[in-house]
């Protein structure tokens, strides 16, 4: 399920301004906005002077629970308080044990923060711990657990709005959405492509055809052309499209599902009388009439199942992208299972 953006202000304006707990589990998929609760968390009890005293950052693949749970016993270094993080929670193997017993009885005077991803990089959903549902509860009874589900497309560009304005950049809403259609959905490389754009344009204000120029024109087009060539006696063409963008490499094809999905959601909307469709691919849902709801209805399905499979198999996704856009060309259904993709 989706948030919004008013959601997180009330979270970090709550950590900004409560007394702190000894405990905190931020769990989810915006990877990037729980390490910035966990860098506010730092910043608002250790003071910048003393950070190398009373900070300290593990990873839940690498980290020494007894060295760890010895520094949460300790007193802080000339402070009120020390914070210790551990990123990446979900890759702990063994130490959830003592873990578990110091959550039920945390030092007052440490502020331990834990991290746990519950999507690997790929959008994949990754297995929970055995012991994870006990510590959730543990760190619930004498602390927070603040769940950090991932933002909506509207959320998103509003995010990126904003964020750019951070970097020293002006960027209204259709030069966001390009940014959108191109990055995909993952915050952190959406920073990453704001950054290079506020290299080349910091403190002017950026168009559309300037984001695209930077991120390059072929790739911004890639989905777009894609979808556009979707409709009856086209089929061809969009196996084509789709050819070239696995070949060149011009898009992830998670990011390909992903716009494909909002795509037919857009027009399945238009088929049921609702106006709109979102922002860059309004224009297409006047496309509803032409092309049949038992069509819509059977790419849906199809990415829904590769979608699923995506997340969840390490079936290479090309070969999943692929699959996808030839079943759905011929109107045939794709099974949800490794035999019947591998058969496409």
């Amino acid at each position: 399920m989706a948030t919004d953006l008013a959601y997180y202000r009330k979270v970090f304006g709550r950590i900004a301004s409560s007394q702190p707990r000894p405990l905190y589990l931020l769990a989810g998929e915006e990877q990037l906005i729980m390490e910035e609760l966990a860098a506010g968390i730092a910043a608002r009890n250790v003071p910048d002077d003393l950070r190398s005293f009373n900070l300290s950052v593990e990873y839940g693949g690498e980290i020494d629970m007894e060295g760890f749970i010895s520094a949460a016993r300790s007193y802080p270094f000339l402070a009120e308080r020390r914070v210790l993080i551990i990123r990446e929670l979900e890759r702990l193997k063994g130490g959830w044990k003592p873990l578990l017993e110091y959550c039920s009885r945390p030092t007052a005077s440490t502020v331990a923060v834990f991290i746990y991803n519950t999507h690997d990089e790929r959008g994949r959903r990754i297995r929970q711990p055995r012991d994870f549902a006990a510590l959730e509860k543990a760190v619930a009874g004498a602390g927070e657990v603040i769940s950090c589900r991932r933002l909506g497309d509207a959320a998103i560009l509003k995010w990126i709005v904003s964020a750019s304005k951070k970097l020293g950049l002006e960027m209204n809403a259709e030069a966001g959405a390009t940014l959108l259609a191109s990055v995909g959905p993952n915050l952190f490389d959406l920073r990453n492509e704001l950054e290079k754009l506020s290299i080349v344009f910091g403190g002017e204000r950026i168009s559309s055809a300037q984001v695209a120029g930077i991120l390059g024109q072929y790739r911004v087009n890639a989905v777009f052309d894609l979808i556009a060539s979707i409709r009856p006696g086209n089929e061809s063409e969009t196996l084509r499209i789709m050819a070239r963008i696995i070949r060149t490499g011009a898009e992830r094809p998670s990011v390909v599902v992903y716009h494909l999905i909002r795509h037919f959601l857009a027009l399945l909307k238009a088929k049921a009388g609702h106006k709109g469709g979102g922002y860059g691919l309004r224009k297409l849902v006047g496309n509803a009439g032409n092309i049949p709801t038992r069509t819509i209805l059977v790419w849906l399905e199809n990415l829904r199942v590769t979608e699923v499979l995506m997340k969840s198999t390490s079936f290479p996704e090309d070969i999943l992208l692929d699959a996808v856009v030839l079943h759905s060309t011929r109107g045939a259904l794709l099974e949800p299972s490794f035999g019947a993709v591998g058969a496409a």
